[in-house]
């Protein structure tokens, strides 16, 4: 209840005034192999996307709750609405010692925006044998409950590169 109160009061610090704080250092992710030959060989993860009026989604998990997000390469940050937060907060995956501050953004119609940012313990996506978990990451709450769960640069910049393949309905995501 007391992460509660807090969502409801940062909005409307938000609304009311603006500031910035620093971000969490975000974590590599550990899956970085060698061929026999001590040359780098970048494990790859195809994970499967279902697209939806042009929109790719793809399942991951937030501190263990699985969400469908949309793959966006467009979007810096990770998203999530606030629903989504509240959501983590009653289950106890987002506490108050996760706040990290506001942010401002600027959105796709031009507008900025100032959310709320934590920190999520864990990320996940996977093939479905193997997982891409990442740690500590960056996340921005958006003011409105309708928002889309966006994956973001936050995320993607934490792999070596990423490739889609349309016809398999896959992302290869090399990872670093």
């Amino acid at each position: 209840m007391k992460i509660i109160k807090l969502l409801t009061i940062a909005i409307i610090s938000v609304l009311l005034c603006s500031c910035n704080s620093g971000q969490k250092k975000r974590s590599a992710i550990p899956y970085v192999e060698y061929s026999e030959d001590g040359s780098l060989d970048y494990e790859t993860i195809n994970v499967p996307f279902v697209e939806q009026h042009g929109v790719k989604y793809v399942s991951a998990k937030i501190n263990g709750v699985s969400v469908d997000m949309i793959f966006d390469t467009g979007c810096s940050q990770t998203l999530i609405s606030l629903l989504e937060a509240k959501m983590l907060a009653k289950r106890g995956l987002l506490t108050d010692d996760d706040y990290l501050g506001t942010s401002r953004s600027a959105i796709a119609d031009g507008s900025i925006v100032e959310d709320m940012v934590f920190n999520v313990k864990t990320l996940e996506l996977t093939d479905g044998e193997r997982i891409i978990k990442c740690d500590n990451v960056v996340v921005q709450v958006s003011n409105n409950v309708a928002a889309p769960v966006l994956l973001g640069n936050e995320v993607l910049d934490r792999v070596a590169s990423y490739t889609i393949d349309n016809d398999a309905k896959i992302i290869k995501f090399k990872l670093k």
